[in-house]
């Protein structure tokens, strides 16, 4: 991406008063269109990997939370129908998660399981990002997605009452969205290719809309308090991945958005549990 493209996700992004109530049907048709493989199937474009223009979703950030709420009521749907149906807790809490994942095509997990085969490997900076680009996750990888995916469904499964599992999912679906909007803010991209440097950075306007429609979401579903554990966790989940992500390369990838919605949607699950 070159410095003019950085400029246009900067500074096209910003929100005025008149533009907060306006536009959200463009910017969540742009995140969705990047990273929901059936929108994109919808488009015939499937098999496309560039599939909006450069610095585009930095001016589409505030879509993020609305993106990740939709993602989280399909998979609340799926677990009330199983739950209606008779389904155990446990299996109906694997079939939202499994919603989930065919949302994005497994691309955010995909990208935590890259993240972790970099953290491992140590290295310098180019190390990094090229353990990062390697689309074929070692076995550390592997064991990584497991383990988060465990943590997830034993959360999900120890929930009392369908309604109180589909509402976290919801909640779970806003935040974690909306951390990866942040994210592309606090940190420039640590490379000139790849998603995070076709994103763009949005600006400060953009980055708070989406993190107050995340937390509002939260706490709306869950609660003031169980909404607030939720935020919290989520926040230092996606936070870990913000301090490695720095101390690796400097900036962000798209493995690292991945890392930090994977991180974000488990601190969720995991203190609605908690709290229940």
């Amino acid at each position: 991406m070159s410095s003019s493209d950085k400029d246009t996700g900067n500074n096209d992004g910003g929100l005025g008063p008149a533009q907060i109530l306006a536009g959200w049907g463009e910017a969540l048709g742009t995140v969705a269109t990047e990273f929901l493989r059936p929108v994109r199937r919808l488009l015939g474009r499937a098999g496309a990997d560039d599939v909006t223009e450069d610095g585009a979703l930095a001016r589409a950030a505030r879509g993020f939370p609305l993106a990740g709420a939709l993602v989280g009521i399909a998979a609340a749907c799926v677990f009330i129908v199983a739950r209606g149906f008779g389904v155990p807790m446990f299996v109906a809490a694997a079939l939202a998660l499994a919603t989930t994942a065919f949302a994005s095509g497994a691309l955010f997990e995909a990208g935590l399981a890259r993240f972790a085969e970099a953290a491992i490997a140590g290295g310098d900076k180019d190390r990094a990002l090229d353990v990062m680009r390697n689309h074929t996750p070692g076995y550390y990888g592997i064991v990584i997605i497991v383990a988060v995916a465990a943590m997830k469904l034993g959360a999900l499964a120890a929930l009392a009452g369908t309604a109180r599992a589909a509402l976290a999912l919801v909640a779970a679906g806003a935040v974690s969205w909306a951390a990866m909007a942040v994210l592309l803010h606090v940190l420039p991209a640590a490379s000139t290719q790849g998603l995070a440097a076709r994103a763009g950075q949005p600006v400060f306007e953009q980055a708070a809309v989406a993190a107050a429609l995340g937390a509002a979401v939260a706490l709306l579903v869950l609660g003031p308090w169980t909404g607030i554990v939720a935020l919290a966790l989520a926040a230092a989940g996606a936070f870990k991945m913000f301090w490695f992500s720095r101390r690796m390369t400097g900036g962000v990838t798209g493995a690292t958005l991945g890392a930090a919605q994977q991180a974000a949607e488990a601190g969720v699950l995991i203190a609605v549990a908690a709290v229940g």
